[in-house]
């Protein structure tokens, strides 16, 4: 027969039912036999035989013993349990901690209050099965969820065979984020020698972080580094990176330089070498006043080509930058780093910001060229203030306008300070369809420079002096469209359930006419100081014509609603968008001079953009010039990416610039470059990778990169090798699921 009785853990009630149940001793206790169960919740309890012990609430279980408590599982032959709190004993237990993936196993594990064991030769690992891939063996120790695994006497195992042992060792089994050892990074460079990076993670606080790395490179030494990350607020948010180097290796000359760089010319003879660089988001006083900082300071131009990968390389700190902050860092090879401070307040029709902006040219570093000859222009400090697009005093007119004022200086050349300000009217009339906007626009700027140090010859000398512009334009566009019904859209019952189809597609084409003119004043421009392109506007006399053409669907999905009725649930995509543009100049057709060597050639070129994404696992980016003269293309910017998260990505990418000399544009050399990408999931966790960019003009590889690698249930293993036109690397990254730091 069966019977139940409820017991009380802490308020909540357990369920208690068994094949039979027999009360002994004055009710003291009760014994229950054959399919023992007790639960609570999502909680249950299982076994042959139980003895309840009703006044302390504390649950002997024998034969089959298997329990599920806060989603963490229990089998063992023999336990003890106090239902008040679940402190007890297994014998020949087995206990699986979900979160983490977890499993330890022992002849005895004692469970203490909160998520803690201690146990006696135990075995832990992440991995499932009789024989896991890979256990540790410990003669004792203690285990303390969202803390460590304390191992004494402990071996690590593969397959059951013992390949390393250490007297004491720390896992570290945490539901949540904590301070620890990462997982190493080894490998070796042909540049750098043999190399191991052993990173330690310290969980400050709740809004704090950071991961200290310490790095061995045979061939040049110990390479520190930190990466501190902070959060005070949903407004606020940093990352600060630095790492250093004594160098072993340095170029006094040109002649060793050149051999490791491919010619550049520039030595590096120093041995202190570092990159210190951050991102910060956060506000001045109120959130209303924005805040943005960018470092990024480097010892000499070669120390991010040398180490451009790795934990603490550059490509890792660019990746965390651009999905943290979406900002990115000059390029690997870039020798000016800017480093930027921005304080910035909009109001709805006003806004303003302050920034000051540093420049460092590497190539006034380290004895290439002389310090005190660095031209190099530093922003200390730039202010704008903005007007948006508004009314004019409640006339048709709408204005916007803009200010700049500048202080420039630089090591060497002409410094002083700059005041732009550039009102524009306009006034939008719509006609036939068409909405017309004309502009006219008046700039004015004044100098106050204090140096002429390196000016030009044309230059003016005057300390004070101005400019005045005009410029305007107007523009034409229209936008009309067509909806297009489809038939054949499921019906909504619940056999359709996970069908889908188009039910609309959406065609928009947007004609857009503009005409753009800005006054004339090269001539009077040479005379004055030359900061930046503000100071050298070019005159434009020309019309461009552009047609764009958008398709977006609609997609009907036939899903289960919340009442548990079949509905439809729409979803949109623009899966095309196309566009098409020329250009007409007035002034290349009026020109008269150098007509012997350059003949006219007013109209642009052509130009095709293609952006198709039909699937969520395909995206399409093309842009195509086509010189009307040449009657040949003259630029490519070309990208196909396809992905899916269960097979891998292929990415294929082409970029073409060709030789052009023209009166308005030249380019020296064809340039050819193409990127080949591979990534694919292949059956029991086996992936494999691949990048290639070759310069075809140059027939030079510029990047060989291969990946092989197996994610296993409980482990990753990738090997990585690489090979560019600075070093060429092999590395091997090792981690243990959920065990990564130890």
């Amino acid at each position: 027969m069966t019977n139940s009785k409820g017991v009380v853990q802490k308020g909540e009630e357990w369920k208690f039912s068994a094949d039979k149940l027999v009360v002994e001793n004055d009710s003291e206790y009760l014994q229950a036999y054959g399919n023992v169960t007790l639960r609570s919740g999502k909680n249950y309890i299982q076994a042959d035989f139980a003895r309840f012990y009703q006044a302390t609430k504390w649950i002997y279980l024998r034969g089959n013993v298997k329990a599920q408590v806060k989603g963490d599982f229990y089998d063992a032959a023999e336990a003890e349990f106090d239902l008040n709190n679940m402190v007890g004993w297994l014998k020949k237990g087995r206990v699986f901690v979900a979160k983490p993936h977890v499993i330890f196993e022992g002849d005895f594990i004692e469970k203490h209050n909160g998520a803690s064991y201690s146990f006696k030769d135990v075995k832990v690992t992440a991995c499932e099965g009789d024989n896991p891939l890979w256990s540790f063996e410990s003669g004792e120790g203690d285990i303390t969820i969202n803390g460590y695994a304390r191992l004494w006497h402990s071996k690590f195992n593969i397959k059951g065979v013992p390949v390393m042992y250490t007297p004491y060792m720390e896992l570290p089994v945490a539901r949540e984020r904590q301070s620890g050892v990462l997982t190493p990074e080894v490998g070796t460079s042909d540049r750098l020698g043999g190399n191991i990076n052993i990173p330690y993670y310290w969980a400050i606080n709740d809004e704090m972080d950071m991961t200290v790395y310490g790095q061995y490179l045979t061939k040049r030494g110990f390479r520190p580094g930190v990466d501190f990350r902070h959060a005070g607020d949903a407004d606020t948010k940093g990352q600060w990176r630095g790492d250093w180097l004594y160098d072993g290796k340095a170029y006094d000359n040109t002649a060793d330089a050149d051999n490791a760089f491919q010619n550049d010319g520039m030595i590096r003879p120093n041995h202190n070498r570092w990159w210190v660089r951050s991102k910060f988001n956060g506000y001045l006083g109120s959130p209303e006043w924005q805040t943005i900082f960018d470092l990024d300071i480097v010892s000499d131009q070669d120390y991010l080509r040398e180490y451009r990968s790795g934990l603490n390389g550059y490509e890792s700190t660019r990746e965390d930058f651009l999905e943290q902050f979406g900002r990115d860092i000059a390029t690997v090879d870039a020798t000016t780093r800017t480093s930027t401070a921005l304080v910035a307040r909009s109001w709805d029709n006003y806004a303003i910001s302050g920034l000051a902006q540093y420049n460092d040219n590497l190539l006034y570093r380290n004895g290439n060229r002389p310090a005190s000859d660095d031209p190099t222009l530093q922003k200390l400090p730039q202010v704008n203030a903005y007007a948006f697009k508004n009314n004019f005093f409640g006339t048709p007119l709408e204005w916007q306008g803009e200010f700049q004022g500048d202080y420039f200086w630089r090591e060497y050349g002409t410094t002083g300070g700059r005041f732009d300000i550039r009102p524009e009217l306009s006034m939008p009339v719509r006609a036939g369809g068409i909405t017309f906007i004309p502009r006219a626009a008046f700039r004015a700027t004044s100098y106050l420079v204090e140096s002429f140090q390196n000016a030009s010859a044309d230059a003016s000398k005057d300390s004070s002096q101005t400019r005045f512009m005009a410029d305007a334009g107007i523009s034409a566009v229209t936008d009309f469209y067509r909806v297009f019904d489809f038939e054949g859209a499921p019906d909504v019952t619940k056999e359709n359930i996970g069908k889908s189809s188009w039910t609309r597609m959406k065609h928009n084409i947007v004609p857009r006419l503009e005409y753009s003119w800005v006054q004339d004043e090269s001539k009077s421009q040479t005379k004055l100081p030359y900061f930046d392109s503000r100071d050298r506007i070019s005159e434009q006399n020309d019309i461009v014509f552009s047609l764009t053409n958008v398709f977006d669907r609609s997609k009907g999905t036939v899903v289960l609603g919340e009442d548990g009725q079949a509905t439809m649930e729409n979803s949109y995509l623009e899966f095309l968008r196309i566009r098409m543009e020329q250009g007409y100049d007035i002034d290349e057709e009026n020109r008269s001079i150098e007509l012997s060597k350059y003949e006219k050639r007013p109209f642009s070129d052509f130009m095709a953009e293609f952006i198709v994404t039909p699937h969520d696992y395909v995206e399409l980016s093309s842009r195509t010039w086509v010189s009307p003269y040449l009657g040949d293309v003259t630029e490519h910017e070309n990208i196909l990416k396809l992905f899916h998260d269960s097979y891998g990505e292929v990415l294929l990418g082409y970029d073409y610039l060709r030789k052009i000399d023209e009166y308005k544009r030249q380019q020296d050399t064809d340039m050819q470059i193409v990127k080949y990408g591979l990534k694919a999931y292949l059956p029991y966790g086996v992936a494999v990778g691949g990048t290639f960019r070759a310069d075809l003009n140059n027939d030079r590889d510029l990047e060989k990169t291969v990946t092989l690698g197996w994610n296993h249930q409980c482990f990753l293993l990738e090997f990585v090798a690489s090979k560019t036109t600075v070093d060429e690397r092999y590395s091997v990254n090792f981690n243990l699921f959920n065990m990564g730091q130890f």
